[in-house]
């Protein structure tokens, strides 16, 4: 097969605006020797006698013939351009023939293509190789070009010293690195005492960066590119993230609208009725200076409507997301370590279970949404061959993988799970089975394989494997026949950026990931525009109805189309705009977070009020509880046989992308249906699972397991079966466990020494300088109530002490967890008879809900954790009590022995909870 050259309108612009900057420039002809050793002068460099102000004119006179505003331009004297063309639509056959036109018109010789990686590499390599000799043919004349290759230096001094267009390619790491030989100063085979690098800067080349996003703007990057000292720079990206003089521009959605690209449909495949599946996502990370960081999940929630998906609050080392959540599923995480990994970056969460995510990733049971995912793939990919093979068009789908050793390991799970649906759609469409040699033979790889033969997800590795590897990353025109059998190519990372296919045309993302890939660069791997066995593209005429259409890219994500819209749409607007312009501003000042420094009060700290206080609070307590097993039986075969059970399913929906604009509005719905999801446990897994969540005997739980009249409500969804009955037994336990819970005093008490004379800390803080113990109150950031309590109570007359209790003062309780209250007060009361003075004590907990059974404000864990304090609290001597709404009131009993409770109105101090 050999690839067709077309002469494209869109292509030509692209050329032209890169041509026309030197418009008025004479051609280079060079009547000088060749380079002596020792001469470096004799050096043909390429020259522009441009002046700025000449430069800037052809730059606006590009501007107006493109339509483009100055001010999406960002015009610069920098001899840099930017050539932005949507992915697919053949920008490394654009650049090349743009060389070949430099040479043509001005004479221009020395070219350097610059790429981030391998992948790219071998994909200009290919089309070099098979546009050769069309190129030559259509300019008549031929430009050499070569890999460099530090073993081959010969090469590189032919590109210093000949006069005829040569065009060297290399990665940016070849360069950047002091001991690459490029850098290397006093050498041997030195030319004119110059460092290679410093040689190549003679020759004023004119530098083609591909992908230059991708670590060619680092500091020493463009150091390095100081040093060449490039005649210009022509900067070609779908997705430039430095713009400097773009003078032309393909947005993606105007790609799209032409027909220059396939259109886009997507195959969701999301999971239904998936509450108790362990859905863990390390959202986002809160690093600052002197504080130890925090995290964000997406978890489920149980709420009263029931459970949701949503964010956290900022986690810290030692929350348990059970009991942030409510959702007893998630008890056995606690968060251990949030940290930074060494050597990838990566922020990673640990917890006390072993289970570590990254961010941006999700943990959970995915293997039933991976099996309907690669059905789906499957069955796409078959439909379609049907309709292309005989247009002589090979199909190819493409499927993205969390991690290579779900693919090759020692359980692949993707392997195995493909082979199994790839038997199944084979059934279904031929009603006969097929070997396992052919299933193997469809599928080809690119991951790397390291010396010791492991594979992992480093590309450089990869050449080891060089059959794969060529044919993948070189012999594309191989792929594309139809008498190789490979139709499925299956890649971790690598292959997101700088490789496409024309061919691909399903592209499943099977990780559990959303942005390592971004969905750009996943989707553009399959957008160019096929080809059939001569090489030629096949365009599909405008007047085409949808299902006549040839150019038809299938997305298979693992997400609602809802949710993948949402993401794609903003990266386009994040990059282009809402409208395929200019994208917002940004603004990317981060700020730092303010310490704040919190002086003790000394004549409240020495003061009796403050001293009797803390004596009376700080006395500590251990606790005793006992279980009425029966009791637990009884209630949990009553309550478990109420439970009902939705099935596990995946809504599997096909929405087809009309425009690029908001693909949210614009997408029609083509069909869907639901397939059943199959959870995988035996009994003893079950009463495993549930033994673990509740801390009951296997015993127990399999005696209230046996006793249950619904057995096949455990069947519909095992998962959410295991979750609903922890939820409800660990409920009656708690009932139980209050119920005989019982607290006494151990002689020890928490000490004074903590409470120094200067705290300093990064948390948001609220002024107290009237009543509080330290001019600053520490406050949640999430919690309005408190700085609304700490505010209103620094300012009420009766408040003699106020005191945010710090950190180290917790009361233990029997689900785990301590209990810290959040304020102290100490308030001033008048005698009824003889208008003496005295003062009360009170702990203080601020909520936003005056109801204990409030499930929307309160977790269950918040809310058994303020019953143990009350017993605490009791067994201390100390008048405990919980709800009311009512003011401050001075009871006088009939022994002349006065009671008085302080609680603040709702109107004065926001919600409290006392």
């Amino acid at each position: 097969m050999q690839l067709q050259l077309e002469d494209l309108l869109y292509q030509n612009k692209a050329i032209q605006s890169a041509v026309e900057l030197f418009k008025g420039q004479s051609k280079n002809i060079s009547e000088r020797p060749l380079l002596s050793q020792t001469n470096a002068s004799d050096i043909t460099p390429n020259l522009c006698l441009l002046s700025p102000e000449q430069l800037h004119k052809n730059k606006l006179a590009i501007l107006q013939q493109n339509a483009l505003a100055e001010n999406e331009a960002t015009l610069s004297e920098e001899p840099q351009i930017c050539i932005e063309m949507e992915t697919g639509t053949g920008k490394t056959l654009v650049y090349i023939r743009t060389l070949y036109e430099l040479y043509r018109e001005y004479g221009y010789t020395k070219f350097i293509i610059l790429v981030p990686s391998i992948a790219v590499k071998e994909g200009i390599i290919n089309t070099l190789e098979s546009f050769a000799e069309q190129l030559k043919d259509y300019y008549q004349h031929n430009i050499h070009w070569f890999e460099y290759d530090s073993k081959r230096l010969n090469q590189l001094k032919h590109f210093i010293n000949d006069d005829q267009p040569q065009i060297m390619l290399t990665t940016v790491q070849a360069f950047t690195a002091e001991d690459r030989i490029l850098n290397q100063t006093g050498r041997d085979d030195s030319i004119g005492g110059f460092s290679y690098l410093e040689a190549l800067g003679q020759t004023r080349p004119i530098i083609i960066m591909d992908e230059p996003q991708e670590g060619m703007d680092t500091e020493l990057a463009q150091k390095r590119l100081t040093t060449l000292t490039p005649l210009f720079v022509f900067r070609y990206s779908a997705t430039h993230k430095r713009i400097i003089n773009r003078l032309y521009r393909l947005t993606p959605y105007d790609a799209y609208a032409e027909g220059l690209v396939k259109k886009i449909e997507v195959l969701s495949v999301a999971e239904i009725n998936d509450e108790a599946t362990l859905k863990i996502e390390l959202q986002e990370i809160q690093a600052q200076a002197g504080q130890d960081p925090k995290a964000k999940l997406n978890l489920w929630h149980n709420i009263k409507a029931g459970f949701t998906l949503k964010p956290s609050k900022w986690l810290k080392v030692g929350d348990n997301l059970g009991a942030i959540t409510n959702n007893i599923s998630y008890q056995d995480f606690t968060v251990e370590r949030i940290y930074k990994g060494l050597r990838d970056k990566h922020w990673k969460i640990h917890f006390s279970n072993g289970v570590e995510i990254e961010q941006n990733q999700r943990q959970g049971d995915i293997g039933g949404i991976f099996r309907q995912q690669l059905y789906w793939l499957i069955s796409s990919h078959f439909d379609k061959q049907q309709k292309l093979s005989p247009r002589g068009i090979k199909c190819l789908s493409l499927i993205f993988i969390d991690k290579v050793d779900n693919y090759i390991g020692a359980e692949p799970l993707i392997k195995h799970l493909f082979a199994e649906e790839y038997q199944r759609v084979h059934q279904e469409r031929t009603g006969k089975q097929t070997s396992p040699a052919q299933i193997i033979a469809v599928q080809g790889y690119y991951f790397a394989r390291t010396g010791k033969g492991e594979f992992t997800d480093n590309e450089s590795a990869m050449l080891k494997n060089r059959e794969i590897y060529d044919l993948i990353l070189k012999d594309k025109q191989q792929l594309l026949s139809l008498d190789n059998p490979v139709e499925f190519i299956f890649s971790h990372s690598a292959l997101g950026v700088g490789w496409d296919n024309p061919n691909i045309f399903n592209i499943a993302t099977l990780n559990q990931t959303y942005s390592e890939i971004k969905k750009r660069q996943e989707i553009g791997r399959g957008l160019r525009i096929c080809v059939n066995q001569q090489g030629q593209r096949i365009y599909d005429p405008a007047s085409n109805d949808a299902d006549d259409e040839v150019n038809v890219l299938t997305l298979i994500p693992n997400e609602t189309y809802e949710t993948f819209a949402l993401q794609y749409q903003a990266q386009l607007s994040d990059e282009f705009g809402t409208d395929g312009k200019q994208p917002p501003l940004r603004n990317n000042h981060k700020g730092n977070k303010k310490q704040n420094k919190l002086t003790r009060h000394e004549a409240r700290f020495n003061s009796d009020s403050f001293r009797n206080f803390w004596q009376s609070l700080a006395r500590k307590t251990q606790y005793t509880v006992s279980f009425d097993e029966a009791e637990i039986i009884n209630r949990g075969i009553q309550e478990l046989g109420k439970i009902k059970i939705a099935s596990y399913e995946a809504e599997i929906r096909l929405t087809r992308i009309k425009e690029l604009q908001n693909i949210q509005g614009q997408g029609e719905e083509i069909g869907r249906e639901i397939a059943q999801l199959k959870a995988s446990y035996s009994a003893a897994d079950i009463v495993e699972q549930i033994s673990e969540n509740t801390s009951l005997s296997y015993s127990v739980v399999f005696r209230i397991i046996k006793a249950l009249d619904n057995k096949a409500q455990i069947l519909r969804n095992p998962p959410l079966f295991i979750q609903q009955a922890s939820k409800e037994l660990k409920r009656i336990e708690l009932a139980e466990m209050l119920r005989t819970l019982s607290y006494h005093e151990t002689g020890d008490s928490f000490p004074l020494d903590p409470f120094k004379e200067a705290i300093h800390t990064y948390s948001p803080v609220e002024p107290t300088p009237n009543k509080g113990l330290y001019d600053f109150a520490i406050c949640d950031a999430d919690s309005m109530p408190e700085h609304n309590f700490a505010r209103k109570a620094d300012n009420d007359p009766k408040v003699v002490c106020l005191l945010k209790l710090p950190d180290f003062y917790k009361i233990p309780t029997p689900i785990g967890e301590y209990y810290r209250p959040d304020f102290g007060l100490v308030v001033k009361q008048s005698s009824l008879k003889n208008n003496e003075s005295s003062e009360l004590y009170f702990v203080i907990e601020t909520k936003s809900t005056n109801d204990i059974n409030d499930d929307k404000a309160l977790t269950e864990h918040e809310r058994t954790k303020i019953q143990c304090a009350v017993k605490h609290f009791q067994a201390l001597g100390i008048r405990a009590e919980i709800g009311g709404d009512v003011t401050y009131q001075v009871k006088e009993t009939p022994g002349g022995y006065q009671q008085a409770s302080f609680h603040a109105p709702v109107k004065d101090y926001g919600d409290i909870k006392l």
